[in-house]
């Protein structure tokens, strides 16, 4: 039965056996396309102030006690071979069945003729059989004057402005495993149909943010951390979360996305659970719980993110949605939001990004409402490009819209009012394509080969990179490409698409050479020979000739960048509507991924700005910390004073005074200074001895690894003797003129380190050092800022109690 299911799933797919709106076994749908399908439908309502009328019915779960022929039914009625019905029966006779009771398994009992739950075939069994009465209904709606049919606005104005106001969709039943909505126009119709399949019960909410907040605060509110002798570790409570909260929020946020401040109150939420458990007085920094350690943060998910990725990603799948009955729904709702709503300007792209529809909330999908804001908040700003322009140069473009963009984007300039627009139309002129169209001619130049440079030296994903692309021939092209996800595969395969449509197609002579032997491996034209041709080479023959002098103007551009002009984008092979930051270029790989990245990167340069510049990581020693201490140690006592020190909120004399917690400032040890973070950790005669020992063992272990590497103590001296002093207030090491070691921070370590002829000609065994020795000397800075915090709270209990005892 499971090979039968497995070649029978992928089948009824291929072949549309299923009603679209019939999610269950259904291959490219979701259970959050559903709830966004349905959501568009409300939407569509509310924005064109049409009645529709919905009945939510629940059926017997198919899948338990269901009758074999109904599915025997089903393979007849579509055409299924018989052998199916012969082999399902054979698995339905004499099957063995235990009870459980409260006291255990009964004796087995034999049945035939009844479909077992559990069993592999059990979902597609139930689907084909409601598939049935699913296609009954469409068709005694396809007569219905009553029957819900979905267009644009501008359609029903007889006014189409897109190519996909032209549209339409017939909606009359969803459905999942065992639950279904059917719609009318009327209560007369509704009832035709609700007579025709099944009643109805328990409404659901669809597309209420509040309700799904309101769900996931109770959830966590409620949720109880696990009681242990002592203090939970900061380590622990990151999985506890992470595999109790975050996995049920990100399963119920995918189904309907909540609004960015009620994201932001959860993860406050979350923050306070883990604040309780620490045992300090005052709450640390969301923003440093939720940044990666490589930015200094502690790791902890962040709901917000998790849920503006998902909103954003849900946009693009129903826009971009492969069952055609979602994706017009989507197109539909799109067209209206534009024309209707925002005077034809995409909310979605360039200018529509700053408007704001929070008001229009029951008009548009409460889901597409949190992705457009937060697609505007991004920095850069996220716009969901349409990659197939074809409508306007084809000309399906009415007029009216045209006008109204063009008056959108020169507001000042005179253009034909409606009373001249109406005149075109009573003469039949209503689109672009009636007053003219365009023309494209190739011309006949002959291009030979492709170079494309990449960027000087590697970058991370979010530094600027720049690739230029020579063509070379007859005539001579260098163009770039810009953004930060381009490589130098983009300028290959950008150079061979350029050369493939400059070059005169009608030219059989034509001969394309390039060093790219993939591409010529795999790109297949028959109208011009595409050859491989090695690169570097130092023959003289012409190709190899080409390929040097296309390599030359290449390489000069990328020392002219501003000079040259830049390449179109090809988009056949991308997504209808896809993601664009001008920053990026197109957008192609997971967007959760990119919005969660982009969102810690803002969220560490928010920060970095003011906070006393605790986290300011631009004035130190950018290397990753090792991240065992913050995530993996047994005993992390370390990662939480990191929190609360970074965060600013350890309950030094000087903080205790300013919120009015204490009564003087100064050290509680006897020091002549203020207490703050810093005398703490630096200044305190208290711990001048652990300082030293500290610097001691810090230099120790750095010299014996320069030695390992072969090097000799006169070789870094500036190195040891910052190691020497890395825990104290050295003005040459610090950029800041005082010692930052408690907060995790280096010095800048790259212009320390050695540099001998014959020793370090390995730049990776070089890098490697500069990483081991960045690691120990962050390792041991932590430990230290652990101990003295630890020793210093226990001797403030101490006294705490001594003064109680007196009192």
């Amino acid at each position: 039965m499971s090979w039968l299911n497995f070649n029978l799933v992928p089948y009824i797919a291929k072949t549309r056996i299923l009603p679209d709106t019939q999610v269950a076994t259904q291959q490219g749908v979701q259970t959050r396309d559903l709830m966004s399908y349905l959501a568009g439908i409300k939407c569509w309502a509310k924005r064109h102030k049409v009645e529709v009328f919905a009945l939510k019915r629940d059926q017997m779960k198919g899948f338990d006690y269901l009758s074999p022929q109904g599915m025997y039914d089903a393979v007849n009625a579509y055409g299924l071979p018989s052998a199916i019905i012969d082999l399902d029966c054979a698995a339905q006779t004499d099957t063995r069945c235990f009870i459980r009771t409260a006291h255990g398994l009964t004796e087995p009992i034999t049945i035939s003729g009844v479909t077992k739950q559990g069993g592999s075939l059990s979902p597609v069994k139930s689907t084909l059989t409601t598939s049935l009465g699913h296609h009954y209904l469409n068709d005694l709606m396809s007569t219905d004057p009553d029957a819900l049919v979905i267009t644009s606005g501008s359609a029903q104005k007889a006014n189409p402005h897109l190519p996909d106001d032209l549209m339409h969709t017939t909606i009359v039943m969803t459905e999942a495993t065992d639950d279904s909505y059917i719609f009318a126009r009327t209560l007369a119709s509704l009832r035709r149909c609700t007579l025709a399949m099944e009643r109805f019960h328990k409404p659901a909410k669809l597309d209420d943010p509040q309700a799904r907040y309101e769900e996931l605060k109770h959830f966590i509110d409620d949720f109880t951390l696990p009681r242990f002798l002592r203090r939970a570790l900061i380590t622990l409570l990151r999985k506890i979360i992470k595999q109790n909260i975050i996995l049920k929020a990100r399963a119920l946020l995918s189904l309907q996305p909540i609004r960015r401040a009620d994201a932001e109150d959860l993860d406050k939420r979350i923050k306070g659970k883990i604040h309780l458990e620490l045992g300090m007085p005052f709450m640390p920094n969301s923003d440093i719980l939720t940044l990666p350690v490589d930015l200094h943060g502690l790791d902890f998910p962040s709901i917000a993110r998790i849920n503006d990725g998902i909103a954003i990603d849900g946009l693009h799948r129903d826009l971009n949605h492969p069952i055609p009955s979602y994706q017009i729904l989507a197109r539909i709702t799109l067209a209206d939001w534009t024309c209707s709503i925002n005077n034809c300007v995409n909310p979605i792209d360039t200018d529509g990004l700053t408007r704001d529809f929070t008001r229009h909330a029951n008009r548009i999908p409460h889901g597409w409402i949190i992705a457009q804001k937060a697609m505007s908040e991004s920095k850069p700003k996220l716009s969901l490009k349409r990659t197939d322009l074809r409508g306007i140069l084809n000309g399906d473009v009415s007029l009216s819209h045209v006008l109204n963009t063009f008056s959108n984007y020169s507001p000042t300039a005179s253009c034909p009012n409606g009373h001249a627009l109406k005149s075109l139309r009573s003469k039949g002129i209503r689109r672009l394509r009636d007053m003219g169209d365009w023309r494209l001619q190739f011309n006949g130049v002959w291009l030979v080969d492709v170079k494309a440079r990449p960027p000087t030296h590697p970058a991370c994903v979010f530094d600027p990179k720049s690739v230029t692309a020579a063509l070379t021939g007859r005539k001579t092209l260098v163009l770039k490409l810009e953004g930060r996800n381009v490589s130098i595969l983009h300028g290959e395969l950008v150079g061979l698409i350029m050369c493939l449509i400059i070059s005169n197609p009608n030219d059989a002579d034509a001969t394309l050479y390039s060093d790219h032997l993939n591409a010529v491996r795999l790109i297949e034209d028959s109208k011009t020979a595409i050859i491989y041709t090695p690169g570097h080479a130092s023959e003289v023959s012409v190709p190899a000739q080409m390929n040097r002098e296309a390599d030359h103007y290449a390489s000069s551009a990328q020392r002219h960048l501003r000079d040259v002009f830049t390449a179109p984008i090809p988009t056949f092979f991308m997504d209808e509507f896809t993601f664009f930051t001008r920053a990026d270029g197109s957008i192609e790989s997971n967007i959760r991924t990119y919005v969660d990245k982009s969102q810690i990167v803002d969220a560490s340069k928010r920060i970095a700005v003011g906070h006393q510049q605790r986290m300011a990581l631009h004035l130190y020693d950018t290397k990753a910390p090792p991240e065992y201490s913050y995530t993996t140690a047994y005993s992390a006592y370390s990662a939480v004073v990191q929190l609360y020190a970074r965060s600013g909120q350890l309950p030094t004399a000087d903080l205790l005074y300013s919120r009015g917690k204490a009564h003087d400032p100064r050290c509680r040890m006897g020091c002549n200074a203020i207490e703050d973070q810093h005398h703490i950790f630096v200044e305190c005669e208290q711990y001048t001895e652990w300082r030293s020992k500290a610097a001691e063992d810090v230099h120790r272990r750095t010299e014996s690894k320069l030695k390992e590497k072969g090097y000799e103590e006169t070789d870094a001296v500036d190195l040891l003797s910052t190691a020497k002093f890395l825990f104290s207030d050295k003005p040459d090491i610090w950029p800041l003129q005082y010692c930052t070691y408690f907060l995790g921070h280096l010095p800048k370590l790259d212009h320390l380190m050695p540099k001998k002829p014959g020793v370090d000609d390995d730049k990776l065994s070089r890098t490697r050092l500069a990483h081991h020795i960045a690691s120990d000397w962050h390792t041991a800075a932590i430990r230290l800022a652990g101990r003295i915090w630890g020793d210093w709270q226990r001797k403030m209990a101490m006294k705490n109690d001594v003064r109680s005892r007196k009192t």
